[in-house]
């Protein structure tokens, strides 16, 4: 079993309030366990949700890199008032001895003998008035006072975020970094479909770049597609972990015609202009009017 996000702790985090300090304190802090599969979180409106996703984004950072800034916002509100510190510690379990290896000197060991990976973020209001600056510091360790998490054990512990899914056909469209490309980038099966194994002598092809790269062959070889001026971008992958899910997500888009062109008969789809003008679109995949030319003045460029 592949190690996994056993543990997720947060005090004074949105929320969540503070652990109890001595005995018959309220526990207002948060103390969640994660199985190794699929985990789902259920709860109504305001009930933590998104702060616990934004709390483990805060503490692992993500493959998407995106930047999340700490806000006032962040910290709890109790019935003292805001506090000026917060925490967040998430546990790995289960590593294997090669993921020990990587890990060692960041590891906890328990009295049992246990071995776990704690990163633990620690989060300090600097100004109580604007511009509210924060200081952050991550180690490791239940308490974060373990060593320093360096860019590589970090690098390795990065996790994907996918944001809340409010327009899916903006969102799930193709494109380096995509919600799209994050989520094939985790399949296995999609790994090996980014080489480029297109035979132009004998016309083979089995991965999905391969695919679409003799696709786009026959679409420039067809007649009816030389007759339109159409023509396709060459498609190219780069050498990363990710490119090859990028690359073949991307490809399925990149058939363009040529801009501008020119129609033998009028046309009568334009929107307001006549018969004698027609749309020209250069995005394939929603085929939208973006610029309009004249089919009867051939010596007029498209605007």
């Amino acid at each position: 079993m592949p190690v996994y996000l056993a543990c997720l702790y947060a005090e004074n985090f949105r929320i969540f309030g503070a652990a109890p300090q001595k005995d018959g304190d309220k526990d207002a802090s948060l103390s969640l366990d994660f199985g190794p599969a699929t985990n789902v979180l259920v709860g109504e409106n305001d009930s933590g949700k998104t702060a616990i996703i934004d709390a483990i984004r805060l503490c692992l950072l993500t493959t998407a890199a995106d930047f999340y800034r700490i806000t006032r916002d962040d910290f709890h509100v109790g019935p003292g008032g805001r506090t000026g510190t917060f925490k967040i510690t998430c546990g790995f379990k289960d590593l294997t001895t090669e993921e020990q290896a990587v890990f060692l000197e960041l590891l906890t060991t328990d009295e049992e003998g246990n071995v776990a990976l704690y990163v633990t973020v620690k989060a300090e209001l600097m100004d109580p008035l604007r511009p509210h600056r924060v200081a952050m510091t991550t180690r490791t360790g239940r308490d974060g006072q373990g060593p320093a998490l360096d860019g590589a054990a970090r690098e390795l512990l990065k996790a994907t975020y996918l944001r809340p899914l409010r327009d899916a056909e903006a969102e799930l469209r193709s494109g380096r970094g995509s919600r799209l490309s994050q989520i094939l980038a985790g399949y296995p099966a999609m790994r090996a479909q980014g080489e480029d194994d297109f035979d132009e002598e004998s016309g083979s092809a089995s991965t999905l770049v391969g695919i679409l790269r003799r696709a786009e062959r026959h679409i420039s070889d067809n007649e009816a597609s030389r007759r339109l001026g159409t023509t396709s971008t060459p498609v190219t992958c780069r050498s990363s972990p990710s490119a090859p899910t990028s690359c073949a997500v991307r490809s399925a888009a990149r058939v363009m015609p040529r801009s501008p062109a020119r129609w033998s008969s009028p046309c009568s789809l334009a929107r307001g202009s006549g018969p004698d003008t027609v749309w020209v679109t250069t995005t394939p995949s929603s085929w939208r009017p973006n610029c309009s030319c004249s089919a009867t003045a051939s010596s007029r460029p498209c605007r």
